[in-house]
């Protein structure tokens, strides 16, 4: 018994009956050749009951019972439109890549290559532009003459203590050095509670922090069996490091209408009151002051998140858009020095930190 997918049996169609002879998978496969049309299926066979057919021959009014075998036939195009829609597609840009790999010239392939190169890692784009922007700011610093240690005189110490966080001078244990109210105001940690735990429960893709250093941190917290209620304060200062991070790396005078924080608003409004030019008439302005306080204070509360107390300075360098000898510059006025044949920038006791030496002076710059 054939059913067809579409239409019915003419006369002048040719039948055949074709078996596998496959021991593995045996199985008889019916076809119908009906013109420029073929039609294909496999024979249904029900191993629990047996289909008869009955003809009834009207001349000698006998009956006659026939077993029979039944059959899903369907148009051999469905078959090959099925194939072609599980076909994987390349896309124009992958074909035609491949068309010039294999039929291109010398030239060409080159060209392709350098390109697949650089299409391979974004990572690796995003590093190769941020220090091509550190090379540039490096330039201009050396010919501004700002990267040289500050001599201290009556005036400097003055800026000094105005930039820098307040920190114990007779210290005698590393961690007593900096405490954390000194560095972000207690009243605001305090407000911060619903934030830190928001943050702490967001995937890391789906958080509003740019910087990979500060994602870093994050993610190590997050990654933690047992998190305790310093881990969470170090997720308070990480927040206040990403608006620190804004702050650092804009170029506009303004701040009051400038987003600094993606996260909260109030860390947003603390900065831009404690980090505006109190010697500006306007409110909420940046100048050179605000910026080489906010580097103050960001590379301290990098020395506080960490568990040695330390910090890369090529990193803040390359997050912070800031030439190394800058931050070096920056990291020791804090109590912070290299290691020895390192970049490493570890915190130091302030007894054992060498005074400053140097051509320039740290000072407000009209």
């Amino acid at each position: 018994m054939l059913n067809f997918q579409n239409g019915s049996l003419g006369g002048g169609s040719n039948f055949s009956l074709i078996e596998s002879k496959n021991k593995r998978n045996p199985r008889k496969r019916a076809l119908v050749m009906a013109g420029v049309n073929t039609y294909v299926g496999d024979l249904q066979e029900n191993k629990e009951f047996d289909t008869y057919i009955c003809v009834r021959n009207k001349s000698t009014n006998t009956a006659t019972i026939v077993p029979i075998q039944q059959s899903l036939l369907s148009n051999h195009i469905y078959e090959k439109m099925e194939r072609q829609e599980n076909r994987p597609m390349l896309s124009k840009e992958h074909a035609t890549k491949k068309l010039l790999k294999e039929f291109g010239g010398r030239k060409t392939s080159r060209y392709m290559a350098s390109t697949e190169q650089m299409m391979v890692n974004v990572d690796v784009m995003r590093k190769d532009l941020d220090e091509t922007v550190q090379s540039s700011v490096t330039k201009e610093g050396e010919e501004e003459g700002d990267n040289t240690l500050p001599e201290v005189d009556i005036n400097n110490a003055e800026y000094l203590a105005a930039i820098v966080p307040k920190f114990d001078k007779a210290a005698t244990k590393i961690n007593e050095i900096y405490d954390v109210e000194d560095v972000v105001p207690q009243a605001l940690l305090d407000r911060l509670d619903e934030e830190a735990k928001s943050v702490y429960s967001t995937p890391l893709d789906s958080l509003p922090i740019e910087s990979d250093f500060l994602r870093e941190c994050i993610m190590r917290i997050q990654n933690k069996e047992i998190t305790t209620k310093q881990d969470f304060l170090h997720i308070k200062l990480i927040i206040y490091m990403d608006a620190l991070q804004s702050l650092i790396t804009l170029r506009k005078r303004q701040m009051k209408n400038v987003e600094l924080s993606k996260i909260s608003e109030k860390v947003e409004n603390d900065i831009r009151h404690r980090f505006a030019d109190p010697n500006v008439a306007k409110s909420c302005t940046r100048t050179t002051f605000s910026t080489e306080k906010a580097l103050t204070h960001f590379i301290v509360l990098a020395l506080i998140i960490s568990d040695k107390h330390e910090v890369d300075a090529n990193t803040l360098s390359r997050i912070l858009r800031t030439s190394k000898e800058r931050i070096i510059t920056y990291a020791h006025i804090v109590n912070a020095r290299p290691k020895a044949r390192s970049d490493m920038l570890s915190l130091r006791l302030p007894s054992t930190v060498p005074a400053l030496t140097g051509s320039r002076h740290f000072k407000r710059k009209k």
